[in-house]
């Protein structure tokens, strides 16, 4: 569902960013295009795809939590 400039307006406001009429313009193409990079990743079928409990396969070390002088 693209934006309309009226939404990228409104956005703008609650974000308090005052934008030209140029930046609106570009920032709904912009925003846009991010929408329909998530509507296809969205289309992916990852119904075989175990989810992750973390991105990388790293360890966190864990250390004791105490008081220390810095």
């Amino acid at each position: 569902m693209p934006l309309s400039p009226d939404e990228v307006r409104r956005i703008a406001m609650l974000a308090r960013i005052d934008l030209s009429e140029a930046e609106i313009t570009a920032a709904q193409g912009q925003l846009n295009a991010i929408f329909g990079l998530i509507e296809k990743l969205q289309a992916a079928d990852t119904s075989g795809v175990a989810p992750m409990s973390h991105a990388g396969d790293a360890s966190v070390r864990l250390r004791e939590d105490t008081v220390q002088e810095t």
